[in-house]
């Protein structure tokens, strides 16, 4: 099983954490939570490439918290 890093049940993980953890594998679930979506809405983005593609182990999507970052930042300048 790949080394992720779960937010505390009652914390909700924030992009300072993506920074200050940039190697650790975030599931779909964490990565709603920083963009303040419904992971349905992350599922999507991912098929029509509007995100970062994630790894997929099993079937289940990880993101790299350092390609969430780096897709805030390319996204950020093309504001």
């Amino acid at each position: 099983m790949p080394n992720t890093t779960h937010a505390h049940p009652t914390s909700k993980l924030s992009l300072a954490d993506l920074l200050a953890n940039p190697k650790e594998l975030y599931q779909v679930k964490q990565i709603a939570e920083v963009f303040h979506k419904h992971p349905e809405t992350i599922r999507r983005w991912i098929k029509t490439d509007k995100i970062t593609k994630p790894l997929s182990i099993n079937g289940v999507y990880y993101f790299k918290g350092s390609d969430i970052v780096e897709y805030l930042n390319a996204t950020n300048e093309g504001a």
